[in-house]
């Protein structure tokens, strides 16, 4: 007898069907690893299999559509933030680990680990990620100073004299709300490790992006990844 599972993503794995419904509806909800294993009965190493499987899903998405912020008569607030420093046994030095985020209001948005702040590093990935013609609001960041001539409107805000503008009313408020949204998650899963943080950002951009319909999203992407679901 062929089994229903040949061929699927199903495939590999020896936990039944209904528990690994179950961990992606669960995952979808946000809960915690641990809490997650608990309702669902199943050993911590295969949830974290699992949990990192939706991630990939999720990953493989943006990949495929490589959807772009912005465009004329909308707003893209873009912001840089520190989240992992790592400190090194001789000296006790101290990397941070930046990432790079943008803001489309309302919609979606766009999160990357980068290696520094150059200019060289972040207008590589705003012209990349951001159609010109994007109304785009950042702080007084040095790197930033070019964008007018790379097509894009460039306002700014002065955070050490006012959090908007008084003249254009250009605020960077919301990706400022962003970061604490994301650093909370982080937090919530007890820190993220340097070499997984992007897959955690893509999963962050993934609920942002679809809010109340995480699991739907996330069942119609597996479908399109393997058609024999």
């Amino acid at each position: 007898m062929i089994s229903i599972r040949k061929g699927t993503f199903l495939d590999n794995s020896k936990l039944k069907c209904e528990q690994i419904i179950d961990i992606l509806y669960y995952w979808a909800k946000g809960d915690l690893a641990k809490n997650l294993g608990q309702e669902c009965r199943i050993a911590n190493v295969a949830v974290t299999d699992w949990r990192n499987y939706c991630r990939d899903v999720c990953a493989e998405y943006y990949i495929a559509q490589n959807i772009k912020l912005g465009g004329p008569n909308r707003i893209v607030e873009i912001d840089e933030s520190a989240f992992v420093r790592r400190k090194y046994n001789v000296g006790h030095r101290v990397k941070t680990q930046w990432v790079f985020g943008a803001l489309e209001r309302d919609t979606r948005c766009f999160l990357v680990t980068v290696e520094d702040r150059s200019a060289d590093t972040l207008l590589e990935i705003i012209q990349e990620q951001i159609l010109p013609g994007t109304t785009v609001i950042s702080d007084l960041w040095r790197s930033y100073n070019t964008l007018n001539q790379l097509g894009f409107i460039h306002l700014t805000v002065n955070h050490s004299i006012n959090f908007v503008d008084p003249v254009t009313f250009a605020t960077t408020n919301h990706i400022e709300c962003l970061w604490k949204h994301v650093k909370n998650r982080n937090k919530r899963e007890n820190g993220t490790a340097r070499n997984s943080l992007q897959t955690h950002l893509i999963e962050f951009m993934w609920r942002y992006e679809f809010k109340d319909e995480i699991f739907q999203k996330l069942l119609e992407q597996i479908r399109h990844l393997d058609p024999c679901v």
